[in-house]
């Protein structure tokens, strides 16, 4: 899954950053540099968690 996809998904599905740190562990000012596009850098733990967590929020909804 690329950045923009990424982002697109928090998007479509109105997820807050901090639900998203909350339930992938990684620090909440990363969620938000990311999301907001300061940076497109992540570490390879941290996307793959964020990435799940966005999977699975997709799938229930």
């Amino acid at each position: 899954m690329d950045n923009q996809e990424m982002r697109r998904i928090k998007e479509q599905l109105e997820i807050v950053d901090w639900k998203i740190a909350f339930k992938t562990g990684v620090r909440y000012d990363t969620i938000v540099d990311f999301f907001k596009g300061k940076t497109d850098e992540l570490d390879p733990v941290c996307r793959r968690k964020i990435e799940e967590m966005l999977i699975k929020e997709q799938k229930n909804k």
